[in-house]
């Protein structure tokens, strides 16, 4: 609580990097307005981590950086000696800032006897000491539950309302698809702040095929589950199979993917969470394809691209444009993918969340509700407000129906230290 206490600066205010994603701990600290702080990473001979401070952090608030998703374990030890390091050395706050929150897809039990490994992880940070956390568009709501310190959930839908304002044409006239049930609120999202209609894919196959079946997962015997030594050839054989959701029929994908709504003749746009092996989004596209859709673009926030995800994917003649934030490192998947892949930066909304975080501000404003393009407000108020728009205090008897929107001249893709 003494931070509450004292007078906030940039001297006071740290900004340290893991080894996940440099590049994005650099914008992010030039447009805080600091220099990112000396750490020492690296290997012991043993190849243990190593972690060392190269400056001063007492009194501090600290900032670590660290995506996940980027050789997750090592990121995770790291982080975790980082958060030690800083709490060791007296900072006065910690906070973890993880656009991509590693080991997210394991918030619930996926089968018997298996581990809940995202409350794992967040008990762990809880434990090495960090106070406070951040994470971009989280893989379920539930995720913030497992924390027991503030966590903060940024939502990207502002900035894929913007890049789809300007970078599709007859944007007006596209329509937002859901490609399974999980990802429905996320896509509703936009479809409203958008005004435009909104289609869901029901994905039935995963619970309707059972073992045995054509498509469906081989059932693991007793000689699968041998040594490698003792079954190398068939153990090779299972790795290099494709997923079973690519291995579906065209007859099997119109008998188990279903959807709601005509986008026949309508340009779509696909939003999901992330892309890792590219096949919800790659069965998406074949369903849109069977039901007469045109171009299809697909907006994600996390682009893992795992495996073969990019060779998949870039097979889709329906495919136009996939568009990704820099949550991890995309170099690679640029290179791979040329232009059929487009980059939103959110180094933007990260240093506007660490600059109100250290001035105790409120970051709601970062959270989407502020930029929607109906906000409720009374009339008389509305009117009130807009004939003393140009006097610099207002005060309006009454509270408002809607909330305020951000400060003049905010541009949540390029904020600045103000």
């Amino acid at each position: 609580m003494s931070r509450f206490n004292r007078t906030s600066s940039r001297s006071t205010l740290r900004i340290l990097g893991g080894s996940s994603h440099p590049e994005l701990t650099a914008k992010i600290a030039k447009k805080v307005g600091v220099k990112p702080g000396k750490v020492v990473l690296g290997k012991f001979s043993n190849n243990e981590t190593r972690v060392q401070l190269g400056e001063q952090v007492r009194n501090q608030d600290i900032y670590i950086i660290q995506t996940g998703a980027v050789n997750s374990n090592d990121a995770i030890i790291e982080l975790l000696l980082l958060i030690n390091s800083c709490k060791l050395a007296s900072a006065d706050s910690i906070t973890v800032v993880t656009p991509y929150f590693p080991y997210s897809k394991g918030d619930q039990k996926s089968s018997l006897r298996s581990p809940i490994s995202s409350k794992l992880i967040a008990n762990m940070l809880k434990r090495a000491g960090a106070d406070h956390l951040m994470m971009l568009d989280p893989h379920s709501p539930q995720l913030e539950g497992f924390f027991d310190h503030p966590v903060d959930c940024l939502k990207v839908e502002p900035l894929f309302t913007s890049w789809i304002k300007n970078n599709i044409p007859d944007w007006d006239q596209c329509m937002v698809v859901s490609p399974d049930e999980g990802g429905a609120k996320r896509s509703v999202m936009i479809a409203n702040s958008l005004g435009l209609e909104f289609a869901m894919i029901h994905n039935r196959h995963k619970k309707t095929l059972h073992p045995g079946q054509s498509g469906a997962s081989p059932v693991l015997t007793r000689e699968a589950s041998l040594a490698p030594e003792d079954r190398e050839d068939d153990l090779v054989h299972l790795v290099q199979e494709p997923p079973e959701e690519l291995r579906m029929t065209h007859k099997m994908v119109d008998k188990y993917l279903k959807i709601s709504g005509d986008v026949s003749g309508f340009d779509c746009i696909v939003v999901d969470d992330m892309v890792d092996t590219g096949s919800t989004i790659r069965l998406a596209l074949e369903v849109l394809q069977q039901h007469g859709a045109g171009k299809v673009y697909v907006l994600v926030t996390h682009g893992i691209f795992s495996g073969s995800c990019s060779l998949i994917l870039q097979e889709a003649t329906n495919l136009e444009k996939i568009v990704v934030t820099n949550s991890l490192p995309q170099a690679v998947n640029i290179a791979r993918m040329g232009s059929k892949l487009a980059v939103i930066d959110i180094s933007g909304m990260v240093s506007e969340f660490i600059r109100r975080s250290h001035y105790n501000e409120s970051v709601s404003v970062l959270s989407g509700n502020y930029f929607s393009s109906k906000l409720k407000m009374d009339p008389e108020l509305e009117a009130r407000e807009r004939k003393i728009s140009d006097v610099e205090e207002l005060v309006v008897e009454g509270p408002l129906v809607g909330p305020r929107g951000p400060r003049k001249g905010f541009r949540l893709e390029s904020v600045c230290w103000d």
